[in-house]
């Protein structure tokens, strides 16, 4: 299956935040990825710095006000003076990939909690992720269009949604979903286990009769089934594969 393009990536840097435009999307692409990513962490952007990349095109002016016009809505401060040295978007939409050493900005330090994860160099068959780095309480969402890690507890009333894994390392408790765009093959792992609701590529699972310590859920057929990860030997907890 070929993977979902992405239009707009949303990356760190120690200035403020580099709003990434794929150059291979047309506008309204762009205005609708880049409006459902704001709305997902509106709780973690409020009063960062930002400023818009188009790779190797320039946006029109008209676009590009309206644009940052949007983003402000949202409570970000739009500034040039952020450095970044090269776009991680692809050119070519079907080979939009996880960053790498090469296409990554310096050091990349998301604030407000929110770091993309990567190395200088990703291994074959590693994939992209988000971390958020605080629990996410009633009221408050977390999303990312790839994985997405948890450092920390997911409340009641919380609400946290990927089109990858999730891995969460504190306790789940409140609403998951994984796989939002058909992928089958994602999980829902956590230190404890015991959502609300959840579901994977659109299948609602069975509700638990108690929560689950090192519980991972995963879709087989129809249906979303439950595990328990296998403690190494010394006791210590096994890391959750994504």
């Amino acid at each position: 299956m070929m993977a979902k393009i992405q239009c707009v990536q949303i990356k760190g840097t120690r200035e403020g935040l580099i709003i990434f435009l794929n150059p291979t999307c047309e506008f309204d692409e762009l205005k609708n990825s880049l409006l459902r990513q704001l709305d997902r962490a509106r709780d973690f952007f409020g009063g960062a710095r930002f400023t818009i990349h188009h790779e190797k095109k320039s946006l029109p002016v008209e676009q590009k006000q309206e644009l940052v016009s949007i983003v402000t809505q949202y409570g970000l401060v739009y500034t040039e003076d952020i450095f970044f040295p090269t776009a991680p978007v692809s050119r070519a939409k079907p080979a939009v990939t996880a960053p790498t050493s090469e296409n990554t900005p310096e050091k990349a330090e998301k604030p407000l909690g929110l770091e993309a994860i990567s190395t200088p160099a990703l291994p074959t068959g590693a994939e992209a992720a988000l971390f958020v780095r605080r629990s996410i309480r009633s009221g408050q969402s977390a999303s990312s269009e790839n994985h997405l890690v948890i450092d920390g507890d997911v409340h009641p009333g919380a609400s946290i949604t990927a089109a990858g894994s999730i891995v969460v390392l504190g306790s789940l408790m409140g609403s998951v979903a994984a796989g939002s765009f058909g992928n089958r093959k994602a999980s829902v792992t956590a230190h404890k286990l015991s959502p609300i609701v959840l579901s994977i590529a659109g299948v609602v699972a069975p509700p638990l009769p108690k929560p689950l310590v090192d519980g991972k859920a995963v879709l087989r057929g129809s249906r979303v089934m439950y595990s328990t990860l296998r403690r190494p030997a010394t006791g210590g907890r096994k890391l959750p594969e994504l």
